[in-house]
């Protein structure tokens, strides 16, 4: 508390409160004064010392006051009475982000979601559940009886008693505090800024506040370069301010001044200006305050439901002035004028009360409905997501079913709502009133679908008992909805275009947008109104005079009489070619689906209803169709082809394609056959040409009426064989479900996702798939890398139909002509449609194909035509069947035959099994022990191996070349890169190059795709990719040109140097001389040797540092070509440059030592033979400052560098000398004894207690001290034998792979190795999305979404793609993902985005890609982004491929082939991750 300050009383405070003549009033001045005192005293707000200060002096009192008593005590003796009424609702509200599941068993409709900890704890976890991310807004279902149809509570949320328990007193005090606060937070939340601040709250300051409003239409980009402009501030200050911020604070003439050089700065970007306002501090300092009693609402009516109770009464009290709304309406219609911050809190208090109590739910939808209007129209106008707006609490409402009953009933809703969306539609409505969309605003009629949303959610229930009520206000939304239809009828009208091409595209997206909206909400008013007979009939008869007063495209003629094979059709004409058409016909195909309804209940009146006219308009849509497929339409653009599409897709198809096909199912099956047909052949406009009146040249034409008979032909198939809808066969939804999936499958064997797809989905997003997929297809699950695949039951073939009325023109394409089914029988209002096949009409249609397709020169005829024909008739050809038969029966005689021969052989084994028994393995006991020979790798009985290298193709040029000494180099391609693969301690980076630490922190991998070129040839084709690369588009993010990169000419690996290919040195021993070398050069004697051969080089000269690195590069021995020279030189640069991220230099002392060490490190990575490269002078080691302890240096590195550099120990300046087969021999036997016994007291040291004291001592002084510590009885012989052991084999086999190299002794082939691994990832991986619900950023402590994202080389979890976590690295701004793979993995990172459930790879601040999660789901199919929700669960061999990925060094060819792969053409911002 600061210096000065009083504690204040809270107990004595509350009694004077209480004790008041007017306790409210008294309250109010109270915080009236305080407020000023608390907050707004700085420029800098302090939140820690703000809220200590708000708690003291206003809080605690107001705790003390609605307790009576000390709140701690109350709190405790209300929790004793209330301890069996607790409520069983969670209500939990989630953030943007948070993952949410929903049961799909038994939830009532898919908005019923529970939280994460709900979920664990309930019985849906072993349920058929999906999961996503939740767009904010929303709240925990847990409880909620009417969500659930079983487990309507988890464990932690018991059905129980919510009885109010508090007593008169106790909810009197409560009255009054929230009385008296919630008006006083309504007040501050709705204030304006032109609202005058009255003089007694300004208490004598003239300080102002210039706040900024941050909005969604502007970048934080853009807010942080305006606030630069206007305000002077610096980037890590302006990143400070989002949301409601305070930029300057002063007078108000500075405040003005600041306002309108940041409106006018950001006025130069973009044309909306930010939202500025000034403010008095002391209106500032109560407005915080406000905000501040939001969580303080929640937090008291949490404690007991009578608390609840008494904040909705306050809040849904009526003012005492009728003309003002309550509190909660007030705050709801000022909901698009608030903050982000403020809305949340609004928001979470109206969850937490008024959706927690039944009734005032009900009472505050009622509210909400009343206002629903207005509403929407401040959320089209807001600049706000809808996450974040007051509308957003419509699903909570309107997806109860007790509760939309209710405001059906009572608030009109569905007229409501559909009126709100006429209102919004309005200025879209042309001289017809029809919809006309041409230029519409798409932000502003995309929020106005959203709308469509609310209908939907309202009719997600169908009810079970209508009452008088119901069915009345039902009927009056449905004849407004009708009204929206009607708007809709004929929109969005087109005519064909002839002579000149269409100069501007019509916009279509709009209206197909609506109809993708109202798609759901046309079957569900089918389902509510099939539920009653009168409801359904009513609705009926309306729809039927809403079709007869639509204008939409209407006759221009009188009757005219057609005539066809004694038939007389009375019609009106009309040319689909020359007149126009519309695609949009929502009226005639909801007419449609309500007659197949009633169909069931055989009540139509068939002598009121025209069937000609209500086959019209459905007719005409399907001709278009057909004209546009006849290529008829060419000249009106990509536009119509665009509806058309949508016409026939899954998504739309339902109630477009499919009711027209109805439509015209009901016509044909009322209408005289012969009339129907005439009339299908005049819409076709083919009427005079199958009556024999019609002739032409013109082979343009005669194609389109080809091609208009085979559709024309095609939709009679239609009408006749598809009879898979409920209502007009005797089938079941499964058995439609199932027919689809049966002609899916007949194409190709497909992954469950993309059956998903090709399915359409009811108002659940169910498709019914699951139902029916284990009777039809078998399940092949995946490999490593693709998905699960259901393949087609072989006995599900005879359901097949060729003709099938959703196959696409590629998808008949694809399938094989077949027998098709017997259809099932016709309901008996439909039956009349089998007459169509006897008609005299129809006869005579088909004589006329066949007759065609047998006259000589004639073009009136097809293939596909023919087909057609022939369906009709039911006449197959059984040539392809007989073909079919003869294949199968050949693949089952040539199967018997090798099942026989396999059979055979396996007799035979078995026969004469003793033979094979007895014979002996190969090579024998001598044989055998001369291999033994062959692998002593060092020492006077060294093994030889042959010498012979095979000749070596280059890939460029083709032509072979033996690798020799003196000839042209031949290179490998290679990839030089830093990696901590091998680390034992993450986070630290190689500051020194000489001695590698044992942890192996970062080391410098060397890897090859194994292909060689000349080196002549590498060189040219290098130069070329330079050139042609640089005038490449983003070619940079493939390959790095500045630093060598380029892509392997045959398998497009990743590369950055060459390694060339060196002759292996093959010295012959003779052994009998090496044996009597051996008895004088002892390993001291030869100590003493090298001792004094260093001592005599260093006296040489003064110099020796640099005569011995300028030996190590420039001076070669000249048995080497100057080619392999010059590539030795470049792998070398290269390597040094890459391991120490330094520029390049030749001459650099570090370059051979870096060299050594990536050979170490790369055969300790690999374990994999690497070709040998020889640099001979080296001894640089030995004149260095400080030589490190025993345990700072691992021992293969420095073994690989010795035994690289001892030849210089022989050379001499203008002498060159070399050792002797032997004396290497030697060489090699003392260094590898002298750095194993390094190495194992390394072990030793390092596996006891004091090897802090022991590391830092001189070793052999203290030698006697490890000696006394290993003699511990804790300490046995056996213990340290093994240890040795362990630490030991691994040096062994690296050292055996070494001289392999240098030697050509094969190594040991068995080593078990024990290497790093990724992060162990749960089965679950809703365990992991359970972690990232919980995730919160270090660096932020707002409830923005953050994108958790998990290293899987160490298991940290970071806060990725968010300027909250963004750092400096080396002078560049980048995200909280690059900077930690910078200390993590040496620059290359792998992370899993657990909310988007996508591995992200990183090799570089601008380079990386995606790749697919190792979890799947039951399906074999991995989720991105939870599009689908699925469970998920670890896949091993995928997430093994990982990790192989990871440890052969592939990450940074996965991103180039990918990058290759995909052809991207902008730039993603890896740095920022």
């Amino acid at each position: 508390m600061a210096e000065g300050e009083k504690s204040v009383d809270g107990l004595q405070l509350s009694t004077k409160w209480w004790e008041a003549p007017d306790r409210g009033a008294a309250i109010l001045n109270y915080i009236v004064e305080q407020v000023p005192h608390i907050y707004c005293l700085e420029a800098e707000p302090q939140p820690a010392e703000e809220e200590q200060r708000v708690q003291e002096r206003i809080l605690h009192p107001l705790e003390c006051f609605l307790f009576g008593e000390d709140p701690r005590v109350g709190l405790e003796k209300l929790e004793h009475r209330n301890s069996g009424s607790s409520s069983q609702l969670c209500g939990r509200v989630f953030k943007e982000g948070e993952t949410v599941y929903s049961c799909r068993d038994c939830a009532i409709d898919p908005t019923c979601v529970l939280c994460m900890d709900c979920f664990q704890n309930s019985v849906h976890k072993g349920h058929r559940y999906k999961m996503h991310g939740s767009s904010g807004g929303g709240f925990c279902d847990c409880g909620d009886l009417e969500a659930w149809k079983t487990g309507p509570c988890c464990s932690q949320h018991d059905p129980g008693t919510s009885v109010a328990m508090e007593t008169a007193e106790l909810l009197e005090r409560a009255q009054i505090l929230f009385q008296v606060l919630l008006q006083y937070f309504t007040d501050l939340m709705v204030w304006e800024e032109e609202d005058e601040l009255p003089e007694e709250m300004k208490n004598g300051s003239d300080t102002y506040y210039c706040v900024l409003y941050n909005d969604e239409q502007h970048s934080y980009d853009h807010v942080i370069y305006t606030l630069q402009r206007a305000i002077s501030c610096d980037h890590n200050e302006a990143h400070t301010h989002t949301g409601r911020r305070a930029v300057r604070r002063g007078t108000q003439r500075s405040c003005q001044q600041a306002k309108d050089l940041i409106r006018s700065t950001a006025e130069q970007i973009t044309q909306q200006p930010l939202r500025v306002e000034i403010l008095h501090s002391a209106l500032m300092a109560r407005q915080t305050f406000a905000l501040r009693l939001g969580p303080w609402f929640q937090q008291i009516i949490g404690y007991s439901v009578g608390f609840r109770q008494v904040f909705c009464q306050v809040a849904l009290e009526a003012s005492a002035d009728g003309d003002k709304p309550c509190l909660i309406s007030t705050l709801m219609l000022h909901d698009s004028r608030l903050y982000k911050g403020a809305r949340k809190v609004i928001h979470e208090m109206i969850f937490c009360s008024l959706l927690m109590e039944t009734e005032y739910k009900r009472q505050f939808a009622m509210k909400f409905t009343e206002h629903y209007k207005q509403l929407q129209k401040d959320f089209i106008s807001d600049d706000h997501e809808r996450n974040i707006s007051v509308t957003a609490l419509s699903v909570q409402i309107f997806t109860v079913p007790t509760l939309a009953r209710q405001l059906i009933e009572e608030g009109s809703v569905i007229k409501v709502i559909i009126d709100t969306v006429m209102e919004m539609l309005r200025e879209h409505l042309d001289s017809n009133q029809r919809f006309h969309f041409q230029g519409y605003n798409s932000d502003k009629f995309f929020r106005v679908q959203v709308i469509f949303h609310d209908l939907r959610y309202i009719l997600i229930s169908r009810p079970a008992v209508w009452t008088e009520q119901l069915r009345g206000k039902f009927l009056e939304g449905f004849s407004v909805f009708l009204g929206l239809l009607n708007c809709m009828q004929g929109m969005e009208e087109v005519k064909r275009q002839f002579g000149q091409h269409i100069e501007v595209e019509p916009e279509w997206e709009a209206g197909f947008s609506i109809q993708i909206q109202l798609r759901h909400i046309l079957s569900m008013f089918q389902d509510w109104c099939s539920s009653d007979e009168r409801v359904l009939l009513l609705a009926f008869q309306e729809c039927h005079r809403a079709l007869l007063r639509c204008t939409n495209q209407p006759f221009h003629s009188e009757p005219t009489d057609s005539y066809m094979c004694k038939h007389i059709l009375h019609s009106r004409p009309y040319k689909v070619s020359q007149e126009p058409v519309s695609i949009h016909l929502p009226i005639s195909r909801l007419l449609a689906g309500l007659y197949v309804l009633l169909s069931v209940y055989v009540i139509v009146f068939q002598e009121h209803l025209d069937f000609c006219a209500f086959a019209e308009h459905s007719l005409r849509c399907v001709v278009l169709v057909a004209q546009v497929a006849a290529e008829m339409w060419r000249r009106n653009g990509l536009s119509l082809v665009s509806q058309v599409y949508y016409y026939q897709d899954v998504k739309c198809r339902d109630e477009m394609f499919d009711k027209d096909a109805i439509m015209l199912q009901i016509a044909a099956s009322k209408m005289d056959p012969n009339h129907f047909i005439m009339l299908v052949l005049l819409r076709f406009e083919l009427f005079e040409v199958f009556n024999g009146n019609c002739s032409s040249k013109d082979q343009d034409l005669l194609k389109q009426w080809n091609r208009l008979t085979e559709e024309m032909l095609y939709l009679l198939i239609i009408i006749i064989g598809e009879r898979y809808v409920p209502g007009i066969s005797i089938v079941t939804k499964e058995d439609v479900t199932m027919r689809e999936v049966i002609h899916l499958l007949c194409i190709e064997p497909m992954a469950h996702s993309s059956l998903v797809k090709g399915l359409p989905e009811n108002e659940s997003h169910e498709t019914g798939l699951e139902s029916v997929i284990s009777k039809v297809a078998t399940f092949k699950k995946p490999g490593v890398s693709g998905h699960g695949l259901y393949e087609l039951k072989k006995e599900c073939l005879k359901e097949f139909n060729p003709f099938f009325y959703h196959y696409t023109k590629s998808q008949h394409s694809k399938v094989q002509s077949l027998r098709p089914p017997v259809p099932p029988p016709f309901f008996p209002a439909f039956s009349n449609i089998v007459w169509l096949l006897s008609c005299d009409v129809f006869i005579h249609v088909l004589r006329r194909v066949l007759q065609r397709a047998v006259e000589e020169r004639s073009s009136l005829w097809s293939e596909a035509m023919i087909q057609r024909v022939c369906k009709d008739l039911n006449v197959f050809v059984q040539s392809v069947q007989d073909r079919k038969r003869k294949a199968e029966a050949a693949k089952l005689h040539r199967q018997k035959i090798m099942a026989q021969m396999s059979a055979m052989q396996k007799n035979f084994i078995e026969t004469h099994k003793m033979l094979y028994d007895n014979v002996p393995e190969s090579g024998g006991q001598g044989e055998s022990s001369t291999s033994m020979e062959r692998r002593v790798a060092v020492g006077p009985q060294q093994g030889v191996c042959p010498a012979d290298w095979e000749a070596l193709t280059c890939i460029l040029c083709q032509e072979e070349q033996e690798v020799q000494a003196q000839a042209p180099a031949m290179v490998l391609t290679a990839c030089v890169q830093r990696s901590t693969v091998l680390t034992q301690y993450r986070g630290r980076t190689l500051s020194y190059p000489l001695f590698m630490p044992p942890d192996l922190a970062v080391g410098t991998h060397t890897g090859s795709c194994g292909h060689v070129m000349h080196a002549t040839c590498w060189q040219k084709y290098f130069e070329a990719v330079q050139n042609t690369t640089r005038n490449r588009l983003h070619a940079e993010m493939i390959i790095d040109l500045e630093n060598g990169e380029y892509m392997c000419p045959l398998c497009k690996s990743l590369c950055n140097t060459v390694v060339p290919l060196i002759p292996m040195q093959l010295n012959k021993l003779n052994y009998e001389s090496a044996e009597l070398v051996g008895q004088v050069l002892t390993l001291p004697r030869w100590i003493q040797i090298v001792l004094a051969r260093i001592k005599g080089l260093r006296a040489a000269q003064e110099a020796a540092v640099e005569i011995l690195s300028k030996h190590c590069f420039v001076f070669v021995r000249p048995k080497y070509s100057s080619s392999i020279t010059d590539m030795l030189v470049v792998c070398a640069t290269t390597v040094h440059r890459v391991g120490l991220q330094t520029a390049p230099n030749e001459v650099c002392p570090h370059v051979p030592v870096m060299t050594w060490n990536t050979c170490a490190y790369t055969i300790q990575a690999t374990g994999e033979r690497l070709f040998p490269i020889h640099f001979l002078n080296g001894l640089t080691i030995f004149y260095f400052l400080a030589t490190p302890s025993i345990l700072e240096i691992d021992y293969f590195h420095f073994l690989v560098g010795l035994v690289l550099s001892i030849p210089a120990l022989y050379q001499e300046e203008n002498v060159d000398l070399q050792p002797s087969a032997i004396s290497t021999a030697y060489n090699h036997l003392h260094l590898v004894h002298l750095v194993t016994m390094a190495h194992i007291l390394q072990v030793l040291l390092s596996s006891q207690a004091t090897i802090t004291i022991l590391a830092n001592m001189f070793l052999l002084p203290h030698f006697y001290l490890f000696h006394s510590l290993s003699l511990r009885a804790s300490v046995t012989g056996s213990m340290i034998a093994e240890r040795v052991k362990r630490g030991v084999l691994p040096f062994l086999r690296c050292a055996a792979l070494f001289f392999n190299c240098l030697t050509g002794v094969p190594p040991p082939e068995e080593y078990p190795r024990n290497r790093n691994r990724l992060i162990n990832l749960p089965e679950d991986y809703s365990i992991l999305l359970n972690q990232a619900s919980h995730f919160k950023c270090p660096k932020s402590s707002d409830d923005e979404r953050k994108h958790p994202t998990l290293c899987l080389f160490c298991g940290t979890m970071l806060c990725s793609q968010s300027p909250c976590c963004q750092v400096q690295l080396d002078g560049e701004e980048v995200g909280a993902c690059t900077a930690h793979a910078a200390t993590c993995g040496a620059g290359v990172g792998m992370f899993l985005r657990v909310r988007e459930c996508e591995i992200v790879l990183m090799a570089s601040r601008t380079r990386g890609s995606t790749y697919p999660a190792p979890y799947l789901d039951d399906y074999g199919e991995t989720d991105p982004q939870l599009g689908r929700g699925n469970p998920l669960h670890l896949c091993p061999e995928r997430y093994r491929k990982l990790h192989q990925l990871w440890q052969q060094h592939c990450i940074l060819e996965e991103i180039a082939r990918s990058l290759e792969v995909h052809n991207v053409m902008f730039a993603f911002e890896w740095q920022m991750l």
